[in-house]
């Protein structure tokens, strides 16, 4: 892999199933909001396009207190690093001003910038909290007032250019999450429903999925694979890491429109004798 191909996969465009978004400012019914990533998604596209090897993070303090994350990534022996800063925030200090950091550097790298590119974003409120999942949901809380709830856009159908021509569908209601903060438990979920997603809009068909999940576990260099997948897998049985990299790699085929043709790649591999 040479740093052109880094830099596109890391720069690749984050859907709906990876963002979250928060209240900027509200104004009665309505409200402007902004769209971000948390730390682990950055974490996350390092390992898948990157490697786990090849990233590292490190971080000092300024005198001000502000905290600057130097992000380096190593391509053929070489490392590169881009660095940015943010101060401690509100909500959880020292930490909250470290993963600032952390992401304003993945920007650096195109991690997440497409975002930035989204503008002003406004959303209706009402008391009434609207049945959509979670990661669409925005809530505005202020003393005195009573707390309103608003449905955020999809950043697929937003930013269309991007994902293609397959046009997203809207969100499909279901009963919302009580908790506001996401458990492991459900980030493996999300990670499972990529996957699952991916199957069912990437043309796998039914009798060859087992042999499309064994190409989403198998090792690649460069592009190309080097080792086997995992025969009969059952993504739920993978470990959080394994499964992290495994999902990031079936959303980059289902957007780039090769799952077909990375199953064929891969069937050609192993009868060419692939170890």
């Amino acid at each position: 892999m040479d740093w052109e191909q880094v830099a596109k996969g890391l720069s690749r465009p984050f859907g709906d199933e990876d963002v979250f978004w928060r209240i900027d400012r509200s104004f009665g019914n309505w409200a402007r909001v902004l769209c971000y990533l948390d730390a682990r998604a950055v974490m996350d596209r390092l390992d898948e396009v990157a490697g786990v090897g090849n990233w590292q993070d490190s971080y000092v303090e300024t005198a001000s207190g502000k905290n600057v994350c130097t992000l380096s990534v190593c391509v053929d022996g070489v490392w590169v690093s881009k660095s940015d800063g943010a101060g401690n925030t509100n909500i959880e200090g020292d930490k909250g001003g470290l993963s600032d950091a952390f992401k304003r550097a993945g920007v650096k790298w195109g991690i997440g910038r497409h975002l930035y590119s989204l503008g002003e974003t406004k959303v209706n409120l009402s008391e009434q909290r609207p049945s959509v999942p979670k990661h669409y949901l925005v809530v505005a809380s202020k003393r005195g007032e009573k707390t309103k709830y608003g449905a955020a856009p999809s950043v697929r159908e937003l930013q269309k250019h991007l994902f293609g021509d397959v046009s997203t569908p809207a969100p499909e209601k279901q009963e919302p999450e009580p908790a506001p903060k996401e458990t492991a438990e459900e980030t493996k979920e999300r990670r499972l429903e990529r996957i699952r997603n991916a199957i069912r809009n990437g043309g796998v068909p039914k009798d060859q999925i087992g042999l499309y999940l064994e190409a989403l576990t198998a090792i690649q260099s460069g592009g190309k694979f080097s080792q086997r997948g995992i025969e009969n897998c059952d993504p739920k049985a993978l470990p959080d890491h394994r499964l992290s990299v495994v999902s990031q790699r079936a959303q980059r085929w289902l957007d780039d429109g090769t799952s077909v043709s990375k199953m064929a790649d891969y069937v050609t591999f192993c009868i060419a004798g692939g170890e």
